[in-house]
């Protein structure tokens, strides 16, 4: 009987972590984050030059 009510216990706890960790991740970002994100994005650029490698421009 013993190992029958540990046996539930442990399956009835990771039950609970599995169902919190999922509510955590249910989860969206800001729409102005997401905007923010994607203005940084199309004002970066990286070119390639002979003597320096790899630049990164941030063009304003």
């Amino acid at each position: 009987m013993i190992n029958y009510s540990t046996l539930f216990f442990c399956v009835n706890n990771i039950q609970r972590k599995a169902e919190k960790q999922s509510a955590e991740m249910d989860y969206e970002p800001s729409e102005r984050s997401v905007q923010n994100i994607l203005d940084f994005a199309r004002c970066y650029e990286t070119v390639e030059t002979e003597e320096a490698g790899y630049v990164e421009m941030i063009l304003n």
